[in-house]
């Protein structure tokens, strides 16, 4: 039973929070009840959930946090994006949680804090991760582990004597990324390339800022089909599907890659897709199940998931890309990365989706080295490890992206943001920032893709650094 007193809508939601743990309860009943209570009794409760606060009761200035506000209009303005989310919490508090702009530029709806936006890259350290650390603290692997041992494939190539910790650092030498849909590609459906640095009748779709496309090929039928049959259950879009032995040609593909230098920073989402394979491997299940059922259920994070549309309302997901190149279709629900899509929408480099809101609990749980809501997910050590830990050579951490000290345009944070802050961005325009030493965290999730991923004003106009230093201004 909660005495709270009042009906007001603050007494309301504050009783939600002391029952969920948002809030400690720390009342006694200052009368007594004739044959229930007497004056004095009270539960005494912690607080082991993130709850909903005012920006004050954290000694934060609501005013300067509403320079927020006019840092996301302006990108509206200039069409940076058609809409997004930001999250500020700040000592297991939310002080900030807004939603701004539209799904699209048509405007026919609007974003709300049930809006779910596909995270891109940010599923690296969002998603994959969190296997992997789940896989070290389980003992499944060591950090100088060799990845051939969990990938077998790779045994006699030039990777055989790649270790755990170099991918995770970004320092394994592997190629930036691989184009996998290549190869379910017709090479005798077109004639000279697939891409032109310049608009051409052959080349009408924009691609990205630098390079134009075709779309007039064929996929192999052998490879794709455009309906679900059996052996290709491999859903890459509505209506398109891919030869289960596909997967065959990933591993032969990253086989084959060109190696680089070893040592030397170079991000890669190959590292990444590799890292996915290992802890499947030692985990022996899919590393979306392991991660439903070992995080996002207990913490509570519904909206946190792969392939969204299994279990969302289509309503609820924000669109991506209009891309006419290899999908055809407007993407939503389905992951706009890639290669991501040729494995199925679950990848090691992308595939999550969430909205801001879920996905604060789980970097609550880093925040806390491994804990939420009363429940150890993660030993002290495993949180500690990976979330303090830099390579010697290079600005990243253990799987997380970092800082550059002193600053400048080649940092992916804010300048005022300190050297143990740890996160990652995502290409679809998307951030979050954990930061141990204020206790904070940052989110921004946004669909700048959408229609095009030409469209790069939200880094030109340093849309998500310039938020995360007005959080800093407002909190010192």
């Amino acid at each position: 039973i909660v005495m709270a007193y009042e009906g007001t809508p603050l007494a309301q939601e504050y009783a939600a929070q002391a029952i969920f743990g948002g809030i400690a309860a720390k009342g006694k009943l200052p009368v007594s009840i004739p044959g229930l209570y007497t004056a004095g009794t009270g539960v005494f409760t912690e607080k082991t959930r993130l709850g909903y606060h005012e920006p004050e009761e954290v000694g934060a200035n609501p005013e300067r946090l509403d320079v927020i506000a006019s840092i996301v209009e302006e990108g509206l303005e200039q069409k940076a994006f058609p809409g997004c989310q930001v999250l500020v919490a700040k000592d297991g508090m939310i002080i900030y949680d807004k939603s701004f702009g539209y799904f699209g530029y048509d405007r026919k709806q609007a974003v709300d804090g049930n809006s779910v936006y596909d995270l891109a890259s940010a599923s690296k350290a969002a998603g994959t991760l969190l296997a992997v650390m789940k896989a070290y603290d389980d003992k499944k692997f060591m950090l100088n582990s060799k990845i051939s041992d969990f990938v077998p494939e790779l045994k006699d190539s030039d990777k055989k004597n790649l270790i755990v910790k170099d991918l995770l650092y970004h320092q394994s030498g592997l190629t930036p990324t691989i184009n996998f849909y290549l190869n379910a590609i017709d090479k005798d459906s077109y004639k000279g390339s697939l891409y032109s640095s310049a608009k051409n009748q052959a080349h009408p779709i924009r691609f990205d800022a630098r390079t134009y496309v075709r779309n007039d090929f064929s996929f192999l039928p052998g490879l794709v089909s455009f309906n679900r049959k059996p052996g290709f259950t491999t859903e890459v879009a509505r209506n398109m599907y891919l030869h289960d032995s596909f997967k065959d040609t990933i591993i032969r593909e990253i086989k084959d890659s060109r190696l680089g230098v070893r040592g030397k920073y170079k991000y890669s989402c190959i590292n990444f897709i590799l890292l996915k394979m290992m802890v499947e491997k030692q985990m022996q299940q899919p590393m979306d199940r392991l991660l439903r059922d070992t995080f996002f259920r207990k913490l509570g994070a519904w909206h946190t998931t792969y392939n969204p549309l299994h279990i969302l309302d289509t309503m609820q997901i924000v669109p991506t890309e209009d891309d006419q190149f290899v999908r055809r279709q407007l993407l939503r629900g389905y992951v706009h990365d890639e290669a991501a899509a040729f494995q199925g929408g679950v990848s090691g480099n992308a595939g999550l989706f969430s909205n801001a809101g879920d996905l604060a609990k789980v970097l609550q749980l880093y925040l806390n080295l491994g804990s939420y809501g009363g429940e150890e997910y993660l030993s002290k050590e495993t949180g500690r490890l990976f979330t303090q830990s830099k390579s010697p050579t290079c600005r990243r951490g253990l799987g997380f992206d970092k800082p550059v000290v002193g600053g400048g345009k080649s940092s992916p944070c804010g300048t005022l943001a300190p050297a143990s802050v740890y996160g990652h961005t995502g290409f679809t325009g998307t951030c979050f920032w954990v930061d141990p030493d204020n206790n904070l965290l940052y989110i921004f999730l946004s669909n700048r893709v959408n229609p095009t991923r030409a469209n790069n004003k939200l880094g030109s106009l340093d849309i998500r650094t310039r938020i995360q230093d007005a959080i800093y201004k407002a909190i010192k």
